[in-house]
């Protein structure tokens, strides 16, 4: 079920941010995926493409978590942009409302901004947005998971509109060795989906090593199929 957030009572502050996204990660680090916030370097690169010369576009955000990046997209959306952000956990969606309904950076953008909480398959439709950025933890599933997460960006994106979104550097290699054998076959199975779609459809590649853990940006033209 997808619905809006709305819980603009209290104002966070960037300690706090980091405080509420701990938290989530110990509670639930399947969905999170991540240890801090994305940096303000991994939300300049992933928000690069929306920047220059272009008509308005319906931006989505996958798995904003407390909006590190969502501030970024902000700040950089067009005077007739839109966005929605959905997020299945309702502690960051709340307190991604909460910024946006106090945040300055929001100021700008904030009436054309709506934070949904639901999950990514749940959204309906087709040929919907000009600019989708995600901040899944595809690490975290499995490949058959993933498989579909790519078939639902291909329903809801526009033929020829980029894709961003990003992986921390080399983890899958870097855990492989480590691990049990059942492990092992998850993280290949990720590596086999996710290298498939980079070798058919990236556009380009980005790394930011100014990141907790270090990672690397990703665009993709994904082909229908």
């Amino acid at each position: 079920m997808i619905v809006s957030s709305k819980n603009p009572k209290k104002k966070w502050t960037p300690l706090q941010e980091t405080r509420n996204f701990i938290k989530q990660v110990k509670d639930d680090f399947f969905f999170t995926g991540a240890v801090l916030p994305s940096s303000k370097y991994l939300a300049r690169a992933i928000c690069s493409n929306m920047k220059g010369h272009r008509g308005p576009w319906n931006i989505l955000e996958v798995g904003p978590g407390t909006g590190a990046i969502t501030r970024e997209i902000a700040k950089t959306m067009h005077k007739d942009d839109t966005l929605t952000a959905i997020e299945i956990n309702q502690s960051f969606a709340d307190h991604l409302q909460t910024d946006i309904d106090t945040v300055k950076d929001y100021e700008k953008a904030r009436d054309r901004i709506k934070v949904v909480v639901g999950r990514l398959e749940d959204l309906v439709g087709e040929n919907l947005y000009d600019c989708i950025i995600s901040g899944l933890p595809m690490n975290n599933f499995d490949s058959e998971m993933v498989t579909r997460i790519f078939e639902v960006f291909r329903r809801l994106i526009k033929p020829g509109a980029p894709l961003s979104y990003y992986e921390y550097f080399a983890i899958r290699d870097l855990k492989y060795p480590f691990v049990k054998k059942s492990e092992k076959q998850r993280l290949k199975g990720i590596t086999e989906v996710v290298g498939e779609e980079i070798r058919k459809h990236q556009i380009k590649s980005r790394r930011v090593w100014l990141n907790v853990p270090p990672a690397v940006v990703r665009t993709l033209v994904l082909k229908k199929v």
